[in-house]
């Protein structure tokens, strides 16, 4: 696995081999930050479901300000460090090894907020809604946020029940969609074209 693009572009990162997670592809993961382009660049970063951490390094390379890491395993609290580490990022990036619900809990006590997140949960495992419902309801989520969310062809993204975020597009790849969406503070038509790509 390795870096696409940006500071550390071609680096190889770690990641473990486990059966337990499924890595973000290559190609999945270009597409996405073709998509958002230069709206990374001095974002303060959420990275849900982290794994190896490899879409939040992705981020940093690319000039986000910083990450905080979410991943309840072990391996992945490890890993995450170990790559931070070889590419000397650790000051720009904080872990959280626990739960997405409680670590979401967490940020809010913290008073935390971001302009960036990503949501890459396991497959088909009715994690997708549930976190967006939660991150809907949270002040984490900063006005004009957007949030990227990885998941499966078989398990669409549900729309229905979100108040503040709103779904702007879905793009498949092979078996694999990436969905985004924006929490907007404004009915303004010429904004919502614009992060739509209308413009």
């Amino acid at each position: 696995m390795r870096i696409i693009s940006g500071k550390f572009k071609s680096r190889l990162i770690d990641f473990p081999k486990t059966k337990l997670t499924r890595p973000m592809t290559d190609r999945t993961k270009e597409t996405l930050f073709n998509i958002i382009g230069s709206f990374v660049f001095g974002k303060h970063v959420l990275d849900l479901f982290a794994g190896s951490g490899s879409i939040g390094l992705e981020a940093l390379s690319r000039g986000a300000l910083d990450v905080a890491f979410v991943d309840r395993a072990p391996w992945a609290r490890k890993v995450i460090e170990k790559n931070l580490a070889g590419l000397g990022l650790t000051p720009q990036a904080s872990l959280l090894e626990m739960d997405v619900m409680p670590a979401i809990r967490k940020l809010e006590r913290q008073k935390a907020g971001f302009s960036l997140i990503f949501v890459d949960p396991p497959f088909e495992k009715g994690l997708v809604k549930k976190t967006l419902m939660r991150l809907d309801a949270s002040d984490i989520v900063q006005p004009f946020a957007q949030v990227v969310v990885g998941h499966s062809q078989h398990e669409p993204l549900d729309p229905v029940g979100l108040k503040n975020l709103t779904w702007v597009r879905t793009k498949r790849i092979g078996q694999a969609c990436l969905s985004f969406l924006f929490r907007l503070e404004s009915s303004n038509e010429k904004t919502k074209s614009y992060i739509s790509g209308e413009l």
